[in-house]
């Protein structure tokens, strides 16, 4: 049964909510009929929308307040007109490291506190504070009880108004983005979502920009402070409060802590440009890691000002919106190609949304599941939705109207979405008599506007040769791309002249003498006292390391977890942690041994004839004066800063985080060098990758051709 009860003025009878609350209110009735025909329902109590209260700051902000006496919380939320779409190629990714280290990196003004002084502060009164950007939207958090609101509130606005953007938490945010470059192709689903997306909008348009290595490279502080100048102003804020507050108090308040905040230029940006027109085409990923084909069909979308919005909402609910829906019926229910099947025409508010449509099914049926989703997509033209669909759409859309209204801070962040996108305050209140008003003629002609079947683009991700039919069968086909570009190579490759090459050599024997390698040693035994540093947390762990050239290493790290051990001999290797020993995955053995092949020991060992060593030019290392040598050894690009005396006062080459696999520029710093026989050894060092600190070591011993007890490289036995 469905009952709909048209809203007028600001109240409306809440129909279909708790189905228990429903028996309960019921129970006496069911008990004295015999057929629930009888049952005679109470009237349910009238239901008042909060409305809140709009004013604006004669600074030019927008306030919106709702008391809300419930429980003894203030929340505030913050629009600003900001965003993602209008960042520089060159920097994509600048936008969202700037909403993640404008709370991160601490505030300044007339109230300065560190970034780890906000989250101490913030935790010691169980209150939150959050900041973000999306693509065209700027967006501030603030929950407090109420008895700590006045002090939160003024540390609330030094985080929109005074961000500091600190150095140290920028690095952490960038590391944070390099691993999502990183892991941003290890999910099929989120591939095949993102490369739509892009599809529709056009691979050019800034709605389709991908945060690369190369670009997170690119930005800076400086570039964060000029990103949120340009767009941080009360004329481009909206800000709510909800809670358990009197208004005429909290009028004063406000004014109080953002009343003196001068207003600045008026957001002027326009919107990005994107593919208008609806193309079709066929295109293809292979990924052979997968078992389904992943399957995505649609075009672009439309804007929720349109028209035709209320009846292509209850075309998306008869079409692909529910379990009852065209496409499930037939894709899963009758042909049994996929467990899951749907789509929507999408609709965005500043451009339009994606139409899409899509399913995993099994690699040997993804020509028959597009074929079923296009059968349904043409079908929904040629035969027109049913008495029975229609009423099923509707009655769900609308039983589901009342969670709109959940809590007054949902209705509060409703009301500054409408007004910070020019739509009417009461667009929601009138939802409900727009889709009651829709008849079958408006989602025929709904369907006729707006499903482009003859314009629909095809994604296809999956392994090709497991097809029941070649991709190409649907069109001809464009391979997609998705390799993820390496990062830039700081260092400049040196083209190799005989002036050069003579000046590098020249070099490369200071560093041979000072190490001693007229003397070649067997290997190196060491022990040392490191710090790790990752995301702003550190940890200290020993270091025991037993190196017997060419390839074989024993490692043992003791951690306040435990120890572990890793071994590598030749081309295999092995692990033993927690009592358990297990083999090294081959590229971790191969990781390691490449290691050896920057080690300077190791590489003293040999001379010009296996080793490319070039001059590069004049550096500094912390003021001394060094000769730069561009190396190149069994495929490891290396670059050292040597000293007169031949200390390796600087190391850089390329590498893998060893955290999180992301690539980077890896830079070491050699100090407090000692002589151990006769050769130079440097006892501390400091290894950064891309700027941020990753290790600081110091060592407790050092011996040259140690005695080696074969058993360290046998693996036990189990």
């Amino acid at each position: 049964m469905r009952a709909i009860a048209k809203a007028t003025g600001r109240t409306f009878p809440i129909r279909n909510t708790c189905a228990l609350l429903v028996l309960v209110a019921v129970a006496p009735a069911l008990a004295q009929v015999d057929d629930h025909r009888d049952i005679v329902y109470p009237e349910l109590a009238e239901f008042e929308i909060p409305r809140p209260e709009i004013y604006d700051l004669p600074n030019g902000m927008k306030v919106f307040l709702i008391e809300d006496h419930e429980l003894p919380l203030i929340d505030a939320i913050v629009r600003i007109r900001t965003g993602s779409a209008w960042e520089p190629d060159e920097k994509t990714g600048l936008a969202g490291l700037t909403g993640a280290v404008q709370r991160t990196g601490g505030v300044g003004g007339p109230r300065p506190l560190s970034g780890d002084e906000l989250d101490d502060f913030l935790e010691a009164r169980a209150a939150s504070v959050e900041t973000s950007i999306g693509q065209n939207v700027g967006f501030a958090s603030m929950n407090v009880l109420e008895g700590d609101f006045d002090e939160v509130f003024q540390v609330f606005h030094d985080v929109l108004r005074y961000p500091v953007f600190a150095e140290d938490k920028l690095e952490i945010a960038k590391a944070q983005a390099r691993s999502s470059v990183a892991r941003r192709n290890d999910d099929v689903t989120a591939i095949t979502a993102r490369e739509f997306r892009r599809l529709v909008y056009g691979r050019d348009s800034a709605l389709s920009r991908l945060t690369e290595y190369a670009t997170l490279d690119a930005i800076g502080r400086d570039d964060l402070v000029a990103f949120h100048a340009e767009a941080y102003h009360p004329n481009n804020i909206y800000l709510g409060i909800v809670g358990d507050f009197d208004t005429a108090e909290m009028k004063r308040k406000i004014a109080a802590v953002f009343g003196d905040w001068p207003a600045g230029p008026a957001f002027d940006k326009e919107p990005v440009a994107y593919e208008i027109e609806r193309r079709p085409g066929v295109y293809f990923i292979e990924k052979t890691d997968v078992t389904q084909a992943n399957i995505r069909l649609g075009h672009l979308g439309i804007r929720v000002q349109d028209p035709d919005y209320f009846a292509v909402r209850v075309l998306n609910e008869v079409l692909g919106g529910s379990f009852a829906s065209r496409l499930v019926k037939s894709v899963r229910k009758e042909k049994g190609l996929a467990y899951s099947v749907g789509g929507t025409v999408g609709a965005g508010v500043v451009y339009p949304g994606v139409a899409g449509w899509g399913l995993q099914t099994k690699s040997e049926s993804m020509g028959q599941a597009v074929d079923a989703v296009l059968e349904v997509l043409e079908g929904m033209k040629s035969e027109p939705v049913t008495d029975e669909e229609l009423d099923r759409a509707k009655g769900s859309i609308l039983n589901s109207f009342i969670f709109n209204y959940v809590s007054k801070s949902r209705v509060l962040g409703q009301q500054m979405l409408y007004s910070f996108y020019g739509l009417p305050l009461d667009w929601l209140e009138s939802y409900r008599d727009e889709i009651d008003a829709v008849d079958r003629d408006d989602v025929t002609r709904a369907a006729a506007a707006h499903l482009h079947p003859d314009k629909l683009k095809i994604l296809v991700v999956g392994r090709a040769d497991e097809f029941d039919r070649p991709v190409e069968s649907f069109g001809a086909v464009e391979a997609v791309d998705i390799t993820i570009p390496d990062p830039p190579v700081i260092t400049e490759t040196v083209a190799a002249t005989a002036e050069n090459r003579a000046a590098g050599e020249e070099i490369f024997s200071r560093v041979v003498a000072a190490l001693g390698g007229d003397q070649p040693v067997s290997g190196v035994h060491s022990e040392e006292e490191v710090v790790v540093s990752m995301q702003g947390q550190t940890m200290a762990l020993t270091q025991e390391a037993i190196t017997h050239y060419p390839d074989r290493l024993w490692v043992a790290l003791t951690t306040p977890m435990g120890q572990q051990i890793m071994v590598a001999d030749g081309e295999t290797g092995f692990m033993t942690r927690g009592g358990q020993t297990l083999d090294a995955p081959p590229e971790q053995v191969a990781d390691q041994l490449a290691q050896l092949h920057r080690d300077p020991q190791f590489v003293v060992r040999f001379g010009p004839g296996e080793i490319e060593a070039l001059a590069a030019g004049g550096a500094e290392v912390e003021g001394a004066p060094c000769d730069v040598v561009a190396l190149s050894f069994r495929g490891a690009k290396t670059r050292w800063c040597v000293d007169a005396e031949g200390r390796i006062l600087k190391s850089r080459y390329r590498g893998e985080h060893p955290f999180t696999g992301t690539p980077g520029e890896f830079e070491v710093i050699y100090s407090d060098y000692r002589e151990v026989d006769g050769r130079q050894v440097s006892f501390a060092a400091t290894t950064s990758i891309d700027g941020s600190r990753l290790f600081q070591s110091t060592v407790k011993s050092f011996e040259f051709d140690p005695e080696v007890d074969p058993a360290r490289f046998e693996k036990p036995a189990t």
